[in-house]
């Protein structure tokens, strides 16, 4: 799979109804904590359904979550007629299946990062979206935060003069052992996990695709990456590099190193609903720079809504999701290889 210059995006049909009714497919904590309340908490998005492979658990977390229906099957969720959106946030694995499921029952999706667990399935994604005229966006929320577009702006104005170095780490101890980010068949892994973070970060940051990747991985006990590093070279003198694991101390943090100055900042992809700062250094000089407490989760259902309903145009084209696992498809190949660069990019 090669890096996409663009894909077309798919025109969604006529939406006539004021207000988007949802359905969840499983019932993982992110859906609790953080997706559900931000779609109650925006206009005109309800969560009307949840579905679960267990009709019991299904019936336990809508009433928890003051969930109108419950069903003990994901199909049968996907059968109702005035479900509009579907959020997917299950194992990685099963989010193209389901995906596709879903827009070929004439629902718009809304499915968790990763897209998918390869660029191929990806692309199939895409393609069923255009088919079907429906709506298909990855959740990524740190994008929505204004905090990435004040970070952008900086970034794009000059003041960091030309990029030559951009770091990330994102890690944190997973002590569950029957977690199914350990588990292989269910698409596990810190890359998918958390790498997915700082590698979309960083190519957003250049605004170009990488030349080629290089990565090293640690491989657990059951056959997954507890720890990945990896590096992008962008040409033009800019390397950048991450760090991630599900096997060290808590961290998310990012720093961008220019010719003229130096933007560092942590909870670079997960901010919660507090307030954040980050530290501009020019010289002898530091700017301390303070982002506003604010929902991601409640911009990005927001955003979704105002895709579907006012046709506004989406602000991350479907492109970068695939070309996101097209860069993460190099690492793994490279990470396999121990170590082997993998070119994405002709050069001379």
């Amino acid at each position: 799979m090669t890096i996409l210059s663009s894909i077309s995006e798919s025109r969604t049909t006529p939406f006539k109804k004021e207000n988007l009714s949802w359905g969840v497919l499983g019932t993982a904590r992110i859906a609790a904590k953080a997706v559900i309340p931000a779609l109650k908490a925006s206009r005109h998005n309800l969560v009307s359904a949840i579905a679960s492979r267990d009709l019991m658990r299904a019936q336990q977390f809508a009433q928890a979550n003051a969930i109108p229906k419950a069903y003990g099957s994901y199909d049968e969720l996907l059968q109702d007629a005035e479900i509009d959106a579907v959020y997917i946030p299950l194992p990685n694995s099963e989010h193209a299946p389901w995906a596709i499921k879903a827009m070929e029952a004439g629902k718009h999706v809304l499915v968790e990062k990763p897209f998918a667990v390869n660029a191929d399935e990806a692309q199939m994604m895409v393609a069923t979206s255009l088919e079907h005229s429906v709506l298909l966006m990855e959740a990524f929320m740190y994008r929505y935060h204004s905090r990435f577009e004040e970070i952008m702006d900086i970034v794009r104005g000059g003041s960091l003069g030309e990029l030559r170095f951009i770091q990330s780490t994102f890690s944190f101890q997973l002590a569950n052992p029957n977690d199914y980010r350990l588990s292989a068949a269910l698409g596990g892994g810190a890359l998918y996990d958390l790498g997915c973070y700082c590698v979309n970060f960083q190519r957003l940051l250049v605004g170009r695709e990488p030349r080629q990747v290089q990565a090293l991985s640690y491989m657990g006990s059951t056959n997954v990456d507890l720890q990945m590093s990896g590096t992008l070279d962008f040409g033009e003198q800019l390397f950048t590099h991450f760090d991630v694991a599900f096997n060290a101390a808590p961290q998310q943090y990012t720093r961008i190193i220019g010719t003229e100055g130096v933007l560092s900042f942590e909870k670079s992809f997960n901010p919660g609903n507090e307030a954040s700062e980050a530290y501009l250094l020019k010289g002898s000089d530091t700017k301390r720079i303070k982002f506003k407490r604010e929902d991601a989760y409640q911009k990005m259902v927001e955003h979704f809504y105002n895709v579907v309903v006012s046709k506004e145009a989406p602000r991350f084209p479907l492109a970068d999701a695939v070309n996101n696992l097209v860069v993460m498809d190099a690492l793994f190949q490279s990470a396999a290889s121990g170590g082997n660069i993998v070119k994405l990019i002709a050069t001379d």
